[in-house]
């Protein structure tokens, strides 16, 4: 939980700074918000390939499409594990003004419900390489492909231990931003 705390405060920082500054050249600041819909291939070959789903909101400003928190569902498809990642989001064109490409950076931590009834909460990090496809005034729609790393590891109770190796995932992302 203390990885959640530090989330969420880097994350109202960089909120804070970006609201208290100056609204020079018509630049706004506004809240934002979004969904995603996806699939990841599970590259480390443990067969957690899996159907994604993700929400984030945080604010907008200039350069930067996101900033914010997210949380998400990734259901495997050929198993009975899930994990639910919890984290920090940057969104960003790298100009002020909006861009076709853009890049999507996430950190925090992934809840992870394991075979044989175990759970263990873990790092997730993941970087995507965006595409904005149709927008307007109020919406933007995007695909981001991308690449994320869970961390596992290690898991002990009473009555069983085991090792898990980290999962690599290449995923791609189909959302909507408001």
């Amino acid at each position: 939980m203390r990885v959640v705390a530090l989330i969420t405060a880097c994350v109202m920082t960089v909120m804070a700074a970006v609201a208290a500054e100056p609204a020079d050249g018509g630049v706004k600041t506004r809240f934002a918000w979004g969904a995603e819909f996806g699939s990841s291939i599970d590259l480390s070959g443990h067969d957690m390939s899996s159907i994604d789903f993700n929400a984030g909101f945080g604010v907008s400003h200039g350069w930067l499409s996101l900033a914010g928190v997210g949380a998400g569902a990734n259901i495997m498809v050929s198993n009975s594990c899930r994990t639910y990642p919890i984290f920090a989001i940057i969104r960003t064109s790298l100009s002020p003004r909006r861009r076709l490409v853009f890049l999507d950076l996430r950190g925090g931590i992934a809840l992870n419900y394991l075979t044989d009834n175990l759970s263990k909460t873990s790092p997730y990090v993941s970087a995507g390489l965006g595409f904005n496809l149709a927008g307007g005034r109020n919406f933007q729609s995007y695909i981001v492909a991308g690449y994320t790393y869970n961390g596992r590891g290690h898991v002990e109770t009473a009555e069983i231990i085991r090792d898990y190796e980290p999962l690599h995932y290449a995923g791609i992302r189909l959302g909507i931003e408001f």
